[in-house]
Parts: structure tokens; sequence; C-alpha cells
């Protein structure tokens, strides 16, 4: 299993393991957008890997990028997710398949109103430095 799917794999049991979110989102928590969403869930977006090896280590960098769509009526439900979302994957013992953490760290939030006026979105980048075991 790759870096990133293997960071994806544990961070999103981590979320769906968690109770708070879970009476947020149910089982609203998706590694791709669904095709009929329900309101307020959440979705990975982005990952990126980029080899970060050095002389005496091998190292991948991977850059998740998670968003919160919710439609609750302003940025609140989506910020107060995301803000728990951070919570749980910095305090978690993520264990990707085959990898060992360095570094886990929450590299920007965002919110924002779509263009539709009425779904909130909040973005949360991660960047995690990997290395095998």
């Amino acid at each position: 299993m790759s870096a990133a799917q293997s960071l994806v794999t544990a961070m999103l049991a981590a979320l769906r393991a968690d109770a708070t979110l879970a009476a947020d989102l149910g089982s609203r928590i998706h590694d791709a957008a669904p095709r009929d969403p329900v309101f307020p869930h959440l979705v990975v977006a982005d990952v990126t890997v980029r080899d970060r090896s050095g002389v005496d280590a091998t190292l991948e960098e991977v850059r998740a990028t998670l968003e919160i769509f919710s439609r609750a009526g302003g940025r609140a439900e989506a910020a107060r997710i995301a803000e728990r979302v951070e919570t749980v994957l910095l305090a978690a013992d993520l264990s990707p398949a085959g990898r060992r953490i360095a570094l886990l760290r929450r590299d920007a939030t965002e919110t924002s109103i779509l263009r539709d006026r009425v779904t909130a979105r909040a973005v949360v980048r991660f960047v995690a430095l990997l290395e095998p075991v």
C-alpha cells in the first residue's frame, strides 16, 4: 500500500471511531465525494506525496486535504467539525500500514461559503512525514 493510501486509511479510521464526529457526521466520512451528499459530510479531497529522503533516511511527505461541507446556515458547523477533525487526528495514535509517522501537523484551515450561497466549506490541510518500518 502506498504511503498516501496507508495514511488516508489510518486517518479515516480514527475519524470514524470518534464519538463526537459520529454524532455530527454519522457515516458521512468519505474517501471520495458522495454522489448524492447528505449534509454535513467530510471528504478526503487532495492527497499529494513528495520524496523527502536524505542521505540517512527515507522519508515521504504526504499532504492531505480534508473538506467538510455543511448547510446549517453559515460557517459555524463546518468550522466546529473542522476543529474536531484536527483535534482527533493530532491526538490519534495513527498507524499507517508499513510506515511510522515522524511528523503530523495541521498546515492550514480555511472556511468559505460556496457560490450557491447555501453551502459552507471548511478545508483542513495536514502534512505528514512518513518513514518505512
